[in-house]
């Protein structure tokens, strides 16, 4: 992996997949030695220089803009943290958390409407990728709202596990597990949701 720039709060970066390049990398995601997942926006490059805009996300969040389900810039503003502007010019970098760059109105920002416009199947690849990165679920509050409130109920002890599992279960829209069997259990009822 090629190294791409070195941050004070998340460690050096690696350039890790490109899924979108020009004459250069447009939209890519780089990981750090941690391997938490950076989505990497290049939004200018030009005589005046160029910039990146960088948020550390998740794989979930990472399948569901290569689905189409959600856009680039929702992934950005919504289901990234950090909020990181790295500027290039005259061969220096200059690195900025949270500054106008990220601003709703901002013109650095990708467009409402700019999705992924994947091909069937065209993904397929980088999508088992992100699923696999992560041996445990990590969830941004933001991005999935109920979890904070049924993981309270869960821990609660209030209701049977069953009631439990439900809440749990209807606050998600699709979920990919990586797991492994490792042994079986007898089957002695049914869970339906919707």
């Amino acid at each position: 992996m090629k190294e791409f720039i070195d941050l004070d709060k998340y460690g050096q970066l690696y350039m890790d997949k490109v899924l979108f390049e020009s004459y250069f990398p447009v939209i890519f995601t780089c990981i750090n030695d941690n391997k938490d997942i950076f989505i990497g926006v290049c939004c200018q490059n030009n005589e005046k220089g160029c910039k990146w805009m960088l948020g550390k996300t998740d794989g979930i969040s990472m399948i569901k803009m290569l689905r189409d389900e959600s856009t680039i810039r929702q992934l950005l503003l919504e289901c990234s943290s950090g909020k990181i502007s790295v500027d290039y010019v005259d061969h220096r970098y200059s690195i900025a958390y949270h500054n106008l760059d990220w601003d709703e109105e901002s013109l650095y920002l990708p467009k409402e409407d700019s999705y992924m416009y994947a091909e069937n199947g065209e993904f397929e690849e980088e999508i088992a990728y992100f699923a696999s990165l992560d041996d445990t679920m990590h969830y941004n509050e933001n991005c999935y709202p109920c979890m904070t409130e049924t993981y309270g109920t869960i821990h609660k002890g209030m209701e049977p596990i069953a009631d439990a599992l439900v809440v749990f279960a209807s606050s998600m829209e699709n979920l990919t597990i990586s797991s492994e069997v490792v042994s079986t259990l007898k089957v002695f009822g049914e869970l339906c949701v919707k």
